[in-house]
């Protein structure tokens, strides 16, 4: 008898509705580039360049993401949280896949989740994206988990 892995058992647990519950959020990518050479970014606004991108739009959603992922850790501990950056597809999209068509998504359905779940930012429960592209403030996201999980708002 061979032993099962362990995500193919969370998947055989929480269809019986006794394992947790995976929330994966995407965030911004880690690494911002611009173009530039082998010896770094060009430009910044402090330099004779100027004007060039700081990133401080990709550094603001990674934050927000933070912010979600204590949210949702401090409101249901039990939750599977995985933090993933949008390029590891190699590992991205098959765990999207997986949990989608383990939780009764049709082929279609899962598709259409791994798509949305590429994008720099987004949330995906068991499979189904929730929010792709853009996020809404930290409270709507936790409690659209929350619900999608059966849980209630804490108190």
């Amino acid at each position: 008898m061979t032993a099962m892995p362990a995500p193919a058992a969370a998947y055989r647990d929480r269809r019986r509705g006794t394992g947790a519950h995976q929330v994966i959020l995407v965030r911004e990518q880690d690494a911002q580039h611009s173009g530039s050479g082998c010896c770094g970014r060009l430009g910044e606004c402090h330099t004779a360049l100027g004007a060039a991108a700081d990133f401080s739009h990709s550094r603001a959603r990674m934050q927000h993401t933070g912010e979600i992922y204590r949210a949702l850790a401090q409101a249901a501990p039990d939750l599977e949280l995985v933090v993933a950056d949008p390029r590891n597809l190699l590992w991205l999209y098959p765990a999207v896949w997986k949990s989608a068509r383990a939780d009764g998504a049709g082929v279609f359905a899962a598709l259409r989740a791994v798509a949305r779940a590429g994008a720099p930012v987004a949330v995906v429960v068991d499979g189904h994206t929730l929010y792709s592209g853009r996020l809404p403030d930290t409270a709507t996201v936790v409690k659209a988990v929350l619900e999608y999980t059966g849980r209630s708002l804490p108190a």
